[in-house]
């Protein structure tokens, strides 16, 4: 199943949409200078501000997500052959040095 937050969306808003500045709240009780459809197109801008946010929020995580992505991959390659490379030299060590006898077998031989 594909990472839902990897694959990218289309735009819920214009990215190109400046977010509007907010409304200064005023005082409770306080009489509104704004007519209804003033309101409601402030509510409406608000909300795409918010979609715009969202929207590049998940973009942001998306190519995130895509650079760890292509660092662990990377990593994972070092650390592949930086262990390659640990048993050639480990070999190499075993094959140049002389055959001692295991512990085991040196007690039982003293005992």
């Amino acid at each position: 199943m594909a990472d839902p937050i990897a694959t990218q969306a289309p735009p819920a808003v214009s990215p190109d949409r400046t977010p509007q500045p907010p409304v200064p709240t005023a005082e409770p009780g306080a009489p509104t200078s704004l007519s209804p459809e003033d309101t409601q197109k402030r509510m409406i801008d608000r909300i795409e501000d918010a979609l715009t946010r969202i929207d590049l929020a998940t973009r942001k995580r998306a190519e995130a997500l895509s650079r760890m992505e292509q660092r662990h991959g990377a990593l994972r390659e070092r650390m592949t052959q930086t262990v390659a490379a640990l048993d050639t030299v480990l070999a190499a060590a075993d094959a140049a040095s002389p055959a001692e006898p295991a512990p085991d077998a040196a007690e039982e031989g003293d005992a």
